[in-house]
């Protein structure tokens, strides 16, 4: 009877040991699992990053044309001679980028309130271009559609007045202005940069964005686009050129700014790796990081 009773309490044992085994295998299975899978996400990381660090090179020492990069130092690691900066989506090293020309963009130190309002909301667009104009300059004196601080003291319970300083830190700042809907702003929220020139470089602008620009119908649009739609550049400038724009050369370009927003995202198994990031490619082929943001 002693002996049955003791063997009793030896099965209890081993049973209780085996399911501490089963439940410490599965704690170490589950540990396992998710360091393989920060291990993924690392590596997608490191190959966006790989791939952004290839863009920095092939910038700085590329020519810039138009709407593209040229360059054929990389041809040996299959990195094809010519890179779009006008946003069309292309695959760099195993990877999928982005890249626009900031003329391409509205700029945030150098805002084109009239652009700005005419695609946000055409029968509002003269109020958000004086709205935009009142909210950076310095003084007190209200444009015809805009408004100044007793306006902004009014609608927020006096817990904001115009900022009265040039340069929009960023689009929350932008839905605080008269006229400005925070939903339609929130739609194009990647559409904006800052960068050091004013002018709207037609050669990347995308066609939707360039019947704003230049305010015209979709059908003369079309007409218009339709040389560089076939890769005709110089047939583009011309067609433009015969509208003779009043202050043309001082709103509008077709040269690159030099200043690029570069999306990457890089798979690896099911990690994906995210660089969202401006760089700026000096005029002497001396690149430098301006901004750099990390999505994980």
């Amino acid at each position: 009877m002693k002996k049955a009773y003791v063997l009793s309490i030896i099965l209890w044992i081993v049973a209780g040991m085996g399911s501490i085994t089963i439940f410490l295998s599965s704690i170490a299975k589950e540990r396992v699992g998710i360091s393989s899978k920060i291990e993924d996400k690392l590596k997608a990381q490191i190959k966006a990053q790989e791939t952004l660090e290839i863009i920095k090179f092939y910038s700085s020492t590329g020519k810039f044309r138009f709407n593209k990069i040229i360059n054929s130092h990389l041809e040996d690691l299959n990195i094809p001679s010519e890179i779009y900066i006008d946003g069309r989506e292309m695959i760099i090293n195993d990877t999928n980028i982005s890249i626009m020309d900031s003329g391409g963009l509205f700029n945030l130190l150098f805002l084109d309130g009239g652009r700005l309002g005419k695609e946000l909301d055409k029968n509002n667009a003269n109020i958000i271009k004086d709205s935009i104009y009142d909210w950076v300059d310095d003084d007190i004196f209200m444009k015809l559609n805009g408004a100044e601080d007793d306006y902004y003291r009014v609608i927020s319970d006096d817990k904001y007045e115009a900022r009265d300083k040039r340069g929009i830190q960023d689009i929350e700042e932008l839905k605080l202005i008269k006229g400005i809907d925070g939903d339609k702003i929130s739609e194009i929220k990647d559409d904006f940069v800052y960068a050091h020139t004013h002018k709207n470089n037609l050669s990347v602008i995308s066609k939707e964005r360039f019947k704003y620009v230049m305010d015209i119908s979709n059908i003369y649009r079309d007409e218009i686009f339709a040389p560089r739609e076939e890769g005709d550049m110089i047939g583009f400038v011309n067609a433009i050129n015969k509208l003779k724009i009043p202050n043309f050369m001082y709103l509008y370009g077709f040269y690159p700014s030099k200043v690029l927003r570069v999306d990457i995202k890089s798979n690896y198994k099911n990690a994906i790796g995210v660089i969202n990031s401006t760089i700026e490619v000096h005029f002497a082929n001396k690149e430098r990081f301006t901004y750099k943001y990390n999505e994980f």
